[in-house]
């Protein structure tokens, strides 16, 4: 329970004396109480819902305007006020957390870059809660405590959503919450007020320029994690292009760095890295190596590290996972101690097997470097054939189809071409846009049934044969004629393997 005023006060006077019990940018969640908050977006515009929201009761009403002139001004109608306020959407998250606070007590750790957001989160989750420090995780998958996930819609949720449920994990007594941070969150303020603690930079490819445009802005869009002012320190990946071009900037430009962060580099193996590997081992079980790192008195040291994760990327996210969870209070030896005991992240290099047939991994590569560093990390494990079975989705990139088929092409034995979430697009003339990309289409299959492409990969494969299918992951659906349809690829691995097909 909240005075609007005391809501409102850091921007302007408001006089009026109506106490609130909550924010909602969606009319139909308003009731007695409720401030409903009016944003243009990117389909509809939220101030087209203004009578509704009043209608179900609204006590109050803030409405997005661009004129610095009708900053603050007050509306009457039906005795509820609808109070303009200049450059809304760039303060909502700062007036979400306004009304959700959230304490130091909470360490954020915020992952951003194109592929191993889900995976680093739901690492640093599990390890902290096996390490008794009660963690939260937000993202692709799910937000919630762990072991506790909901469904969440969208990668990086509504600036409100954000700070209401930061708040809650902190009330439930969450100490670290690992947070996936989206491009899209970032460009739209959805997380312009939450205290980051830690950044962690993955990589970046190509993804997501029908929203961005080209790549420096797809950049540019990522890179705004690195300059909140709450941050105490950030780790990039040395092994990346963009990961590095920071790194060097940093370097040259030590005077920039205005709120002191703390900077470190990670490596799979590059020993220009703060935390890097040595030793390596891919086996049937996972990898083993020698973890080097820097300490706190920035001395280096080396510890054995053990991870049941499989493949060469899965080993980066667990360098991050680590770099990270070292800053919040955790010794490397009990993080090290811990890491066996993980599990995968849900439809990430997923692996389901038995004694007779080839082994299925499921991940939820749907990117060109996605797809190559998938294969790539499965190679090692493999003995046999390589399989590739992928689609691309409609009503998107498509840019992108060429060179999902070029990369599936290079580091596969063998392609299927299926469908993914075709949306409004034909299924065949996206599949016949992939095959134009391969320099050999009369050497790959192609089915547009997904289901039935699989099952025929199945039986063709050979038992040392390894089938990574590509790009639905953890999802249960698939988008077809606008349509979402039930289709959960984990559960249908788990079947051709019992059904031993």
């Amino acid at each position: 329970m909240m005075y609007l005023k005391d809501l409102l006060a850091p921007w302007f006077h408001y006089a009026g004396a109506e106490t609130i019990n909550g924010l909602t940018l969606d009319s139909r969640n308003v009731s007695e109480g409720t401030v409903f908050v009016a944003l243009p977006g990117h389909s509809v515009d939220g101030r087209k819902f203004i009578q509704a929201a009043i209608e179900n009761g609204a006590t109050a009403v803030l409405a997005h305007t661009d004129s610095s002139e009708l900053h603050s001004k007050v509306e009457w109608v039906n005795q509820t006020p609808i109070i303009h306020f200049c450059q809304l959407s760039r303060q909502i998250s700062a007036v979400a957390a306004q009304y959700y606070p959230v304490a130091n007590t909470l360490n954020i750790i915020g992952i951003t870059g194109t592929n191993g957001k889900t995976s680093v989160s739901q690492i640093i989750a599990q390890l902290a809660t096996l390490l008794n420090r009660k963690s939260a995780v937000m993202g692709t998958l799910g937000n919630g405590l762990w072991g506790e996930l909901v469904d969440s819609g969208n990668t990086t949720a509504d600036a409100i959503t954000v700070m209401q449920q930061l708040s809650e994990y902190q009330q439930q007594g969450a100490q670290v919450c690992a947070m996936e941070v989206s491009s899209h969150g970032l460009v739209q303020g959805r997380i312009e007020a939450v205290p980051f603690k830690t950044a962690v930079f993955t990589n970046l490819s190509r993804d997501h320029l029908d929203y961005h445009g080209d790549m420096d802005a797809y950049a540019a869009a990522k890179k705004k994690l690195l300059k909140f002012g709450s941050l105490a320190n950030a780790v990039i990946n040395l092994d990346d292009q963009v990961g590095q071009q920071w790194l060097k900037e940093v370097a040259d430009d030590a005077a920039s760095n205005a709120n002191n962060v703390d900077y470190y580099s990670f490596s799979v193996a590059n020993s220009a890295a703060d935390f890097y590997c040595e030793d390596i081992d891919f086996n049937h079980h996972g990898v083993k190596a020698t973890l080097v790192y820097v300490n706190a008195q920035q001395q280096q040291c080396k510890a054995i590290l053990n991870s049941p994760l499989l493949g060469h990327f899965n080993l980066a996210n667990v360098i991050a996972a680590i770099a990270a969870l070292s800053f919040q209070g955790f010794e490397i030896s009990q993080i090290l101690d811990a890491l066996p005991q993980i599990k995968p992240v849900p439809g990430r290099m997923e692996r389901f097997s038995n004694d007779t047939q080839a082994t299925l991994v499921v991940d939820y590569a749907h990117t060109p470097d996605a797809i190559e560093q998938a294969l790539t990390a499965l190679r090692v494990h493999c003995h046999g054939q390589l399989w590739c079975v992928f689609g691309c989705g409609g009503d998107r990139d498509k840019g992108k189809r060429p060179l999902m088929a070029q990369a599936a092409e290079k580091f596969a034995d063998k392609v299927m071409v299926t469908s993914d979430n075709v949306r409004s697009e034909d299924p065949q003339n996206i599949i016949n846009d992939v095959l134009a990309g391969l320099q050999q289409p009369q050497q790959a299959l192609s089915v547009v049934d997904r289901i039935e492409a699989i099952k025929q990969v199945v039986s063709l494969a050979q038992p040392e044969d390894i089938i990574l299918l590509a790009g639905k992951g953890h999802e249960t659906y698939q988008e077809i004629a606008g349509k979402r349809i039930e289709y959960d690829e984990r559960a249908l691995a788990t079947s051709l393997m019992e059904a031993k097909v």
